[in-house]
């Protein structure tokens, strides 16, 4: 039904994504961007509100019937990286670029909407799509306008929902490009879909002094030197085997010191990733505990400050189930992978799983030579159309399903 339809738009999706591309914008400063989106859901006859937590757009299609409602998600926001593609519709904005992807998300959800705008007599209820700012996080310039607009969380999600965007919403759906899958697939968990991302960052601070007579000294970095392999032994000797955890340092400095010099001061910043509430709140606790224990032990002092990242992203599972019957109906068994093995990345996303019934999933974008955030990554076109066909199929059939029909 739906097949002639896509292809007919399928060069006008193609200029709103080089278009898109070549004018990323970054966490709340997706100006451009959700102009652009907003008027293309006007002319597909959506009910549009703009504005939402600064930047964000929703677009809500009703059948006229009544029925459940269904939200669809598109973020919006590029990463703080040269593009090196070298493509003819390249980022024209230094040092931006959609290295994740979310140029195609943006345009996939467009071309579903007005798909299914134009076929309102094939779902009962609404379907809600949700155009979000700064999944990547808020950046440094944005963070006292999104402080004194009233939000004290990190990814665009939450600031969303605190807007009210889930209030009236049942269940969700998010899809994002992955392209280490073949275009033409896509890939369910079947529960964890994606991590939980919290960071840590401490301080160990002594007493500085020469190099050569480090008894009139008190050296941190030994004591950062112990922390370092007492912190990576928390997931082996304090976590079960059977929960999935990942600790990572990632910095470690001594600022101001030379290399003749016993530090003032060593620090390290990292990062733990979890499914498991208990899990992450079991390390939250254990980070500052231990710093303080061998910086005691060394004479010297801790400062651990703990942020709160992305919840992690659990599917509802009977849903997944759903939805990998839905797309093997439409792509082929062959190209649905339903499975057990998460992704320890970090999604927003987690925020409208935590509240309302739904399911995180890979669509793939088919550039295996190239992860998500490399300066050259470029999906395959195909991606576009194949993501357009999934969201309605999607859409339809998971409407049926909540409607009982």
């Amino acid at each position: 039904m739906f097949e002639a339809d896509i292809r007919e738009i399928q060069d006008e999706l193609m200029d709103i994504y080089r278009d898109l591309h070549r004018h990323p914008e970054p966490g709340y400063f997706e100006k451009r961007s959700s102009e652009l989106i907003a008027e293309y859901l006007r002319s597909c006859g959506l009910e549009v509100m703009t504005g939402v937590a600064i930047t964000g757009v929703v677009g809500v299609l009703d059948s006229g019937r009544p029925g459940k409602t269904l939200m669809l998600r598109a973020d919006m926001d590029c990463l703080r990286v040269q593009e090196l593609t070298g493509c003819d519709f390249a980022s024209q904005e230094p040092g931006l670029m959609h290295a994740c992807g979310h140029d195609t998300h943006m345009t996939m959800l467009l071309g579903a909407a007005k798909i299914l705008s134009m076929h309102r007599e094939v779902f009962d209820g609404r379907i809600k799509f949700v155009f979000q700012p700064s999944e990547e996080g808020i950046i440094p310039e944005a963070e006292e306008m999104v402080r004194a607009a009233g939000y004290n969380g990190n990814g665009g999600a939450g600031f969303m929902i605190q807007q009210g965007v889930l209030d009236d919403v049942d269940a969700v759906l998010i899809m994002h490009n992955q392209p280490s899958i073949p275009v033409g697939s896509v890939q369910i968990a079947r529960r964890d879909a994606c991590a939980s991302s919290d960071v840590f960052d401490i301080s160990i601070v002594g007493k500085g002094g020469h190099g050569a007579r480090p008894q009139e000294a008190i050296d941190p970095v030994p004591a950062v030197g112990e922390l370092i392999g007492a912190i990576h032994l928390i997931p082996s000797r304090e976590v079960s085997c059977l929960q999935d955890c990942v600790m990572s340092i990632g910095t470690l400095d001594t600022p101001g010191s030379v290399w003749n010099a016993v530090a003032e001061k060593a620090c390290l910043t990292g990062g733990y990733r979890t499914f498991s509430d208990e899990v992450r709140s079991h390390i939250t606790a254990r980070i500052p505990e231990i710093a303080e224990g061998i910086a005691r032990a060394h004479r010297c002092t801790a400062a651990t400050v703990i942020t709160p990242g992305y919840s992690p992203c659990i599917n509802d599972t009977d849903m997944a189930l759903q939805l990998s019957d839905i797309c093997s109906d439409l792509l082929g068994a062959e190209h649905v992978e339903l499975t057990d093995i998460p992704a320890m990345t970090s999604e927003d996303a987690g925020e409208y799983l935590s509240r309302v019934p739904g399911v995180f999933y890979w669509l793939g974008s088919g550039d295996p030579e190239h992860a998500l955030h490399n300066p050259n990554f470029l999906p395959d076109p195909d991606t576009i159309p194949t993501g357009v066909r999934v969201h309605v199929h999607t859409a339809v059939n998971m409407l049926k399903l909540m409607n009982n029909i």
